[in-house]
This record gives structure tokens, sequence and C-alpha cells, in this order.
């Protein structure tokens, strides 16, 4: 089968060797086969049963903020979420946010609705879908504490299905919603004035500025935090900020971010990815697991 070919049959919006620097926060990484974007459920659904049948890998983009796409690129299909997927609409209990919304938008038109729950969430990069998979959050609360359904597609694009949590599904940046492909999400939320609401959201969007370096090519937080502590105490206690690999380097800010200085390549991030987690290793006896998930080819 000619799946190229046959995806032409599904859908216009379909390019080939598309550069995944063009999709990434870290603005790096080599060429996908296939770079689609969907903006409907049977278009989806078609899609990833073919390309399932096709024996061919593939994943859901968010906003392209939590991962790393090696130098050689991604042999397989990338599969973008957009139209019907970037909607928003009130519920009973709360709003009903499609998978392919920007955290920071649902934050804002929650605000202006008066609707409460999710001001935390403001700054955190990244579309719905992949927070809800991720379970992102802050300290205090996660994503995963807000969600009363998520409606999701089953890897093999034959079924439809809406799930209710429960506990131990959402876990410290972890969920069981890796199996599933999201669609959309229910999130729980209260009235409330929306001054005391938007009082909120700006001390979210002030602590963020003061602790995190914003409006830089970057993917977050690297890494997860190990039990009882912060990667990025343990990081800048070991003397890393700064440390530089190519045109990669830790920040000086936090110590939990790498940062492209816009000559970067992904190979230099998994370097410094690797000194960073032996020096840590060395220093304290302790192992730092990647927070960002990392794809491509070796």
């Amino acid at each position: 089968m000619d799946l190229a070919l046959e995806l032409q049959k599904i859908t216009s919006d379909i390019k080939f060797n598309e550069s995944m620097s063009r999709h990434t926060s870290f603005r790096l990484g080599g060429p996908v086969d296939i770079f689609i974007e969907v903006g409907d459920e049977e278009k989806l659904r078609k899609i990833v049963e073919l390309v399932y049948r096709a024996d061919r890998p593939y994943f859901i983009l968010g906003g392209g903020t939590n991962f790393l796409v090696r130098d050689k690129g991604i042999r397989g299909v990338v599969i973008k979420l957009v139209g019907e997927f970037k909607k928003i609409a009130v519920s009973d209990r709360g709003l009903i946010v499609g998978a392919g919304v920007s955290l920071s938008r649902v934050v804002n038109w929650a605000s202006a609705k008066g609707l409460s729950g999710l001001e935390f969430a403001v700054g955190i990069p990244g579309t719905v879908g992949g927070a809800v998979v991720g379970n992102a959050g802050v300290a205090e609360k996660s994503i995963g504490d807000c969600i009363t359904t998520v409606r999701v597609m089953d890897k093999q694009g034959t079924g439809i299905k809406k799930l209710i949590p429960k506990n131990g599904d959402f876990s410290y940046r972890n969920s069981h919603l890796k199996k599933y492909i999201v669609l959309d999400v229910e999130i729980l939320l209260t009235k409330n004035k929306i001054y005391s609401i938007v009082n909120r959201v700006e001390e979210y969007k002030q602590k963020r500025k003061n602790t995190q370096p914003i409006k830089v090519k970057s993917a977050g937080c690297i890494f997860k935090n190990p039990p009882d502590n912060f990667a990025g105490k343990l990081i800048d206690e070991a003397g890393l900020k700064g440390l530089r690999v190519g045109g990669a380097y830790v920040s000086h800010k936090h110590a939990n971010f790498i940062l492209n200085d816009g000559t970067a390549t992904a190979t230099d991030v998994l370097n410094l990815i690797s000194m960073i987690k032996k020096k840590v290793l060395d220093k304290f006896g302790r192992r730092l697991e990647e927070e960002i998930v990392i794809v491509g080819e070796e």
C-alpha cells in the first residue's frame, strides 16, 4: 500500500519531509516523513486507522512544548489536531475543551466567564491534550485534579468512548491516557468573581516570570522532580547553571531548563542531558528522569 497516496485521498492538509523544528518550542529536530493537520474526528479516525493498518508509527502532536525531536527526524507520521479540536464550550460543571486548545487560552477564556479552578495553569506551555496525558501542573496542583470526563479514541482508530477518571489514573507527570488519543475533556470549574480570578492568574504569571525563563527556545522543565527534592535545585547545587554543549545551555534562571541559543542541535541537548544526569548522580547519588518526551531516529 502506498500510504502517502492513500492519505492524500483523505486530506489535502499533508506535508512530506516537514521539519519538526517549525513545530517545537525548542526549534529543533529533523524532518518527519509525513505531517498531517486534522480538523475533525471522522478524518482523524480514517487517518489513524489507515496508518495503523499500514503498520507505520505515528504520534499526536500537541503544542510541541514538552518533547525533543532528534536531528535525524521521525520515520513515520505526525498528526496535529486543529479545527474542531480547538473549540471551547461551557458545560454544567465547567468547560468542554478540545485537545488542541492551548492551556493559556483556556485559562483566559475561563477567567472571562468567571470560572475558577484553572488559574494555576496559566503560562504552562502546550495544549490541553498533551497537558492531560502528561498531567501537567505546578507543585500544588495538576490538571488531572480538575478533569471530570475525557473523550478518547483508541490508537487503532476503531472506536471513541468517554472515560471518567478514577483514583490512580493520574500521577506525577503521568496518566493512564497515554494508550489513547485524547479528543476533548471536561474541566471542573466553579463560579467566582472575575476580578478575584484575574488577580490569581496574575499572581501565577508573576511567579513564573520571576522564577523561569520565558520567551526563549526551550521545552520547559527537562527533568521530573525526584521524591522529596527538586531537579532544578539538585542541578543548581551541582554547579551546573550555564553548563553548555554547543548551542544548548542550562538556564541561569532555572536550572531545570535547557535553552537553545539559536544554534543548538538536538544532539547538543541530548549530550547536555547526559552530562547533567551523570554529574547529579556522581554528586548526590540521585538519578534524574526526563520529563520531556524524546522522539525520532537515533
